[in-house]
């Protein structure tokens, strides 16, 4: 899933974690109000299908407190009757293979309610002809910034004629995670790092923000789209990215475009409520009106993985180097078990350089 409304993917996020809590600033959120998640994906690699309730209740302390899943159950037709059933906790599915212009429709069963989708048609997707980094310096920005020399990332295609595309990137980062825990260590009175174990272990860093664009203006040309900013920062001395460029549904691409102005124009994660974007797509069968988060996306999609070099001479840029938060222990035996989830792996990325 990752990832639409900023609100709406946090409580997804957390919802994955079996009842976590969030600390978060209680003046700046929405009233304890619980939503219906719905939020799917069909590719052309893997299906998956997120059914979970938002927040419970906000606690004195000011973290966000979350529900069990609903009883739940899912599935999809295509266009000939073909079914292929999910997982609704969210699990990828890669025994499943869309494909490109097949028409899909989702229906899902939540605590004896029913729900299901509008048809959506997967489009085909052009090549990712290139990512690539554009130093560029933020004038307005004090020099000290972690953000004043960077590199600008861009992602270019050529659009496919004769018919109307929309567009939306993603991203992932990872880096290796040389540590895998904080602790207050009593005999050396100071807070210490705890380095992994094992070794092999990376942290990952995923995009929150709605990243589109259709071809109204540029009709089977070039287009170019800048995907995010890299602070000219070391460590790491290799920025390791993945971008993923997607073909999307008109439905979706109108409601991330709704979200791309909305964040953009707020700049908070949880100025929502009032706006909030619900679902487009995927409706109550015997309401619907009735408010529901996520989305049902059908899409296919191109990807490329690119190495921002951090040790490169670039004229008139100074590298800032981002201190380590605490030392490591002294103790030569003592480390922390790197845990498979969401934000860390044990999994080498692909393409992976030290």
């Amino acid at each position: 899933m990752k990832k639409y409304a900023r609100l709406a993917v946090l409580l997804l996020l957390a919802a994955g974690f079996n009842r976590c809590q969030y600390p978060v600033e209680t003046s700046t959120l929405p009233d304890a109000i619980r939503y219906l998640v719905i939020d799917a994906e069909l590719t052309e690699t893997f299906g998956k299908v997120n059914v979970s309730y938002t927040l419970t209740d906000v606690t004195p302390q000011g973290a966000y407190t979350f529900p069990p899943r609903p009883v739940a159950s899912a599935y999809v037709l295509d266009s000939q009757g073909n079914r292929s059933d999910f997982n609704p906790d969210g699990t990828k599915d890669t025994t499943f293979r869309g494909k490109v212009g097949e028409t899909y429709r989702l229906y899902v069963e939540a605590d004896g309610q029913l729900y299901e989708s509008a048809p959506e048609t997967m489009r085909a997707c052009p090549a990712l002809d290139s990512v690539a980094p554009v130093y560029r310096r933020e004038s307005f920005r004090a020099p000290s910034e972690l953000y004043y020399d960077g590199f600008d990332v861009y992602a270019q295609l050529v659009d496919l004629p004769n018919e109307e595309n929309y567009y939306q990137w993603d991203w992932i980062h990872y880096g290796r995670a040389f540590s895998c825990a904080r602790i207050y260590s009593a005999a050396e009175g100071r807070d210490v790092l705890l380095p992994c174990s094992p070794y092999d272990c990376w942290n990952i860093v995923y995009n929150m923000n709605a990243i589109v664009q259709s071809d109204k203006l540029r009709e089977g040309q070039a287009l170019a789209q800048k995907v995010l900013r890299v602070p000219f920062a070391r460590p790491p001395r290799s920025y390791y990215l993945r971008v993923e460029q997607r073909s999307i549904t008109p439905s979706v691409f109108a409601y991330l475009q709704s979200i791309q102005t909305q964040t953009q124009n707020t700049g908070s994660l949880f100025d929502i409520p009032a706006q909030t974007r619900f679902n487009p797509n995927v409706h109550k069968v015997d309401n619907p009106a009735a408010p529901l988060l996520g989305v049902f996306s059908v899409y296919s999609s191109r990807y490329k993985i690119i190495h921002l070099n951090m040790e490169q001479q670039i004229p008139g840029a100074v590298v800032k180097i981002i201190p380590q938060p605490a030392p490591f222990i002294s103790d030569p035996l003592a480390s922390a078990p790197c845990e498979e989830g969401p934000f860390r792996t044990l999994i080498r990325p692909e393409d992976w350089r030290e």
